[in-house]
């Protein structure tokens, strides 16, 4: 028991100095579906009104739901979306109160689609390019005593585009919110059922957000490995300080030394981690070929697998720029 409880320190330890370093950065990610150029704003409305509401009463005196709580759940899930497109540049979003029939079970198929006469309705009613409807909606808290509380969300999202009479996006998912004290008992169990209302509010809000990345590029955190020492290069390793600091220029300068008077892994090392800054500047050009001559040129094994994630990256920002434009 004893080496046990010696060897797991050992071991994070070892992980720790053994894992390679990181740059940290933030990048813009392309939005899931191109938006027709014609789409400038959405109003967005909740269709998930069925036309007999007998079974959801039936269903709110089972579950203890409140009679209409999905009603509401629908508008803050468009709250969600609203607030993730405020300030987007390829569409924005009006939320309205609107309630149309024609909602199904969210483990159904879609309904049938809305008629275009409504969508023309609606968009001349706005002022707006298109509509997005909810189609699909249902929510659950579940509380396990001794392990946590979850809310789970679950929606059917369209969008309509009247100009060409076609559904730019049909999309159905699954938010999951969860809360775990690890000290939930049958008591606080019961009384959890009081918080369900916000538990539901908050997976809707944040529903809401996920699907707003479907329509918006959004800025999104990566990694980059790079190297900081190379062994018996000074200049090196002052070029991968500067790179800690964000002092890009003098990383490079003391970087460029070291492809110039190292030997061939310290070249391979500094062209890699040149690939690195001049991704993180944005100058995608310089930083494939620096990482084309770190694994052509050097044979740097590292810089062979950087170069498909910045291909990737490459053809993510030529995605962004067109859907931006």
């Amino acid at each position: 028991m004893k080496k046990s409880r010696i060897l797991i320190p050992v071991l994070a330890f070892a992980f720790f100095v053994l894992a390679a370093p990181t740059m940290n950065f933030n990048v813009i990610i392309p939005a899931l579906i191109d938006i027709p150029d014609h789409i400038n704003v959405a109003a967005m409305i909740d269709r998930t009104l069925e036309e007999d509401e007998t079974s959801e009463v039936i269903e709110s005196v089972l579950t203890g739901e409140l009679f209409g709580e999905d009603k509401l759940a629908t508008q803050i899930l468009m709250d969600g979306v609203h607030s993730m497109l405020k300030n987007a540049a390829t569409v924005s979003l009006k939320r309205t109160t609107e309630v149309y029939p024609g909602g199904s079970s969210i483990s159904a198929a879609f309904p049938d689609p809305m008629s275009w006469e409504d969508i023309d309705t609606l968009c001349e009613k706005y002022q707006v390019d298109a509509i997005v409807a909810i189609e699909k909606f249902d929510s659950d808290f579940i509380i396990v005593p001794g392990i946590n509380q979850t809310a789970t969300v679950k929606a059917g999202i369209r969008m309509y585009d009247p100009v060409s009479k076609s559904i730019v996006d049909q999309y159905q998912y699954s938010h999951q919110e969860s809360w775990g004290s690890g000290q939930l008992t049958l008591e606080s169990a019961i009384n959890g059922l009081i918080s369900k209302n916000a538990a539901i509010k908050e997976a809707s809000y944040e529903a809401g957000i996920e699907y707003g990345r479907r329509l918006s590029p959004t800025w999104y955190r990566i990694s980059r490995e790079y190297y900081r020492k190379s062994k018996g290069d000074d200049v090196f390793a002052e070029g991968a300080r500067m790179m800690e600091v964000n002092d890009w220029d003098a990383a490079k300068e003391a970087l460029f030394q070291s492809v110039e008077n190292g030997h061939r892994k310290t070249k391979g090392k500094a062209a890699h981690n040149l690939a690195v800054i001049f991704e993180i500047e944005g100058n995608f050009g310089e930083a494939k070929a620096w990482a084309q001559e770190a694994w052509g040129k050097y044979k740097n094994k590292d810089s062979k697998y950087y170069l498909y994630a910045l291909n990737r990256r490459i053809n993510e920002n030529a995605r962004v720029n067109e859907q931006m434009n």
